[in-house]
Parts: structure tokens; sequence; C-alpha cells
């Protein structure tokens, strides 16, 4: 059994994306099987004819949140008005 492939402009059509994030998902290494050939890359299609995408991973968590308020938060009201 052969394997079909298909170039960048190709498998974005399939995929419904563009060019552009295409080669982005290539040089992440998220398109399972990609091969670059010279300056062409060459991507194999599974057996429904779609070329196969790694999921993505999120980055770090973030730390703003991480510490626990102890004490009650007070919030300050000035009763003079300011007269424009």
């Amino acid at each position: 059994m052969s394997v079909e492939y298909a170039t960048t402009t190709e498998a974005a059509f399939l995929l419904n994306i563009s060019t552009g994030r295409l080669r982005t998902l290539l040089n992440q290494n998220r398109v399972r099987g990609a091969r670059k050939i010279k300056r062409l890359w060459m991507i194999p299609l599974n057996k429904r004819g779609m070329p196969e995408i790694a999921p993505g991973r999120r980055g770090p968590e973030g730390t703003w949140n991480k510490n626990q308020r102890t004490g009650n938060t007070f919030i300050h009201v000035l009763r003079k008005t300011i007269d424009y």
C-alpha cells in the first residue's frame, strides 16, 4: 500500500487553514509524518485523505492567583464630593 502525500497548499486546503498556519504547525513538528525534502514539505495523508495534526499543549500555568487572601478586603469611600 502506497502512502499519498500532499503539498502545503493542498494540505492547507484540506484542513481549511491558511498555508502560513500550516507552515507554523510544520515548524512545531505537529504534523505527523511530514518531511521536508529540499524546499518542499511532503505531508502524508491518512486513510480518510486528511493530514494528521497533533494537538497543541497549553503554556505554563499562571502564578498570579496562587496565594490565597488571608484577611478581609476593605473598600474606603471618601464622603467629600468634588465640585468641578
